[in-house]
């Protein structure tokens, strides 16, 4: 049992199932008229109906309270009670119409039959100093998206990366959760658990295998609308490498809530004519950037860094208002002889409407990046640009981006040029309190599914890695599938090494999928993947990877499922060859938009 344990990774796939069953409980239920929050029986999993309710008015998607209608007649002739400020036509965001004029939900609770609880949310942020062998020192910034899965508990994905020290590059993926106890209407105590995978700038030396442990205990105070801050006391242990250390930490989080249902209901969420809660625009973008890098800047090893490096990645963009919106995003080299170096950067910017279907951005950002022998220093990079953003349809949008980036503490320096496709939406802007489906006549519940993944690499190839050439390496790590049709999904997914003496490698991949029933319980199932990977001494040459994956399913509920797949994973510029066995636990969810 040891040894099937140590090659394939059983204890971690265990673990992070754990999680990803648990995030079912993160989604809202859909209230009963009484508002007792427990999940109607309908066929959909979302919507119930309250018959022979003599102050509503029955249609065949919904019901629609009177006084409702009479409110959204009040709206249009600008009567009635709805938020103040900036409201334009269009069909999304400035210019395309997210900030239309709304009615607030003020019908009776006996009237709202249709209702979605929001989930509570939070993005958390901590920095702390890590003590290393030798009296070194690292500062690490970690960023944490967690959810609600009860009143005391949040669970989600986060991922730390270096900041200060001599180790930029240093990055890990992982699983993160939070219990929290109030103490008083400001004050909450808090102890949180973080496991994952990854390494860098001494992979080896430091994180060993690349699995990491973190337990922490806090005091967090809530100040409202700002967010909430706190202080700490973090432990971490990569248990295979040298990290262990004991330290304290500072944090920043901010709340907000977001609408999701269980399963994916089919349609429109509310009934037809119903009202139009305003929406908060989202972007959601893959694409390219290049770095032309000056002939002075020199790698971690002292030598001449190459001119150009190439990387792929993916990012999401948040508004704030009509205006403003903050991004985050992650990146990989492809090309460019830096295979290995990756990049997570958040930012805040400005976009200032051209037209009905063009913007312009103006923006920031900074993160952790490094590997691949680039000198990003402790590991903070920062930069800024301009991007020019044209509608290509009412989804669709091509970006084009240029700017600069430069290292807080390292000789690396680069000026970019950069090509996004996104995905434009919209999101309800909500807050705490059900939201009735009779606001969200104009939203849908987008197909969306989590994978928790266990993927173990054998060898394919005598030369497929520098060192420990016979030892198989476990990854871990996080698949998000949006479902285009019922059989036909896309995929973004990130894995990092947890054992096989490769601490430090990771991989980010883009592809399709496909999904076909064999019966109500089991299906099978296919992907091809393209993206970027390296570090922990696997052979990938410049960086780009690509992988095939199929395998079969079994449905355990509605919507958790168990796969197995079995594949390979190739390097085409390197001699990394691999055959991968995998296995994942996954949960399927709607994301309210329109």
């Amino acid at each position: 049992m040891r040894s099937i344990s140590r090659r394939f990774g059983v204890a971690p796939i265990l673990a992070s199932s754990l999680i990803a069953a648990s995030a079912g409980l993160a989604l809202p239920a859909v209230a009963d008229a009484q508002g007792t929050g427990q999940t109607p029986e309908t066929s959909s999993g979302v919507i119930s109906k309250t018959p022979g309710n003599p102050s509503t008015s029955s249609t065949g998607s919904g019901s629609v309270s009177s006084s409702g209608i009479q409110r959204r007649e009040q709206s249009r002739s600008g009567a009635g009670r709805y938020p103040k400020g900036r409201y334009e036509t269009g069909r999304y965001g400035d210019p395309h119409g997210m900030y239309s004029p709304w009615v607030p939900a003020d019908i009776p609770a006996s009237n709202q039959a249709d209702r979605i609880v929001p989930s509570g949310s939070v993005f958390h942020n901590t920095f702390e100093v890590w003590r290393l062998p030798g009296g070194e020192r690292m500062g690490m910034l970690g960023s944490n998206l967690l959810f609600d899965v009860h009143e005391n508990l949040r669970l989600g994905v986060g991922t730390y990366g270096a900041l200060t020290g001599n180790r930029g590059g240093f990055i890990t993926l992982g699983f993160a959760g939070e219990a929290r106890q109030e103490v008083s209407e400001s004050w909450q105590l808090n102890g949180g658990l973080f496991v994952g995978a990854g390494g860098g700038a001494g992979g080896l030396e430091l994180a060993g295998g690349g699995f990491m442990f973190r337990a922490s205990g806090g005091l967090t105070y809530k100040m409202g609308r700002l967010g909430n801050i706190g202080v700490g006391v973090s432990w971490v242990t990569f248990p295979t490498g040298s990290v262990k250390s004991v330290q304290p930490y500072i944090m920043y989080e901010y709340p907000f809530y977001t609408a999701l249902t269980k399963g994916w209901p089919k349609g429109n969420l509310g009934p037809k004519g119903g009202l139009m809660a305003p929406a908060n625009r989202q972007e959601f973008a893959v694409g390219w950037t290049g770095y032309k890098i000056p002939s002075s800047v020199k790698n971690s090893g002292g030598g001449v860094q190459n001119d150009t490096m190439q990387l792929v990645g993916a990012k999401w963009t948040s508004y704030l208002d009509d205006r403003w919106f903050m991004t985050v995003g992650a990146d990989g080299a492809f090309a460019g002889d830096s295979a290995g170096y990756m990049q997570i950067l958040g930012g805040l910017g400005y976009r200032i409407p051209l037209g009905e279907s063009t913007g312009l951005k103006v923006y920031v950002n900074a993160g952790p990046a490094g590997g691949g022998a680039v000198a990003t220093g402790g590991g903070l990079i920062y930069g800024g640009g301009i991007a020019l953003q044209q509608m290509i349809t009412d989804r669709w949008a091509l970006e084009l981006a240029l700017g600069g980036m430069k290292a807080g503490s390292g000789d690396f320096k680069a000026m970019q040029l950069g090509l996004n496709l996104s995905y434009v939406f919209g999101t309800p802007r909500i807050a705490r309190g059900d939201q009735p489906l009779v606001n969200l006549s104009s939203y849908r519940a987008s197909p969306v599914r989590i994978r928790a993944l266990n993927q173990t690499y054998l060898k394919a190839d005598d030369n497929w890695r520098t060192q420990s050439t016979n030892s198989p390496v476990n990854n871990m790590g996080v698949a998000l599938d949006y479902f285009i049709n019922r059989n036909l999904y896309v995929t973004g997914q990130g894995l990092a090494a947890y054992t096989g003496d490769a601490g430090a490698y990771m991989t980010g991949l883009l592809g399709l999928g496909v999904q076909a029933d064999l019966s109500s319980k089991w299906f099978l199932t296919a992907e091809a993947l393209v993206g970027a990977g390296g570090g922990g001494s696997l052979a990938t040459g410049n960086g780009s990877v690509w992988q095939v994956n199929a395998g079969i399913g079994y449905r355990i509920t509605d919507n958790l499922a168990f796969t197995l797949t079995g594949g390979r994973i190739q390097a085409p510029t390197g001699d990394f060859k691999a055959n991968v066995i995998g296995a994942a636990l996954s949960y399927r969810f709607g994301v309210v938009t329109k």
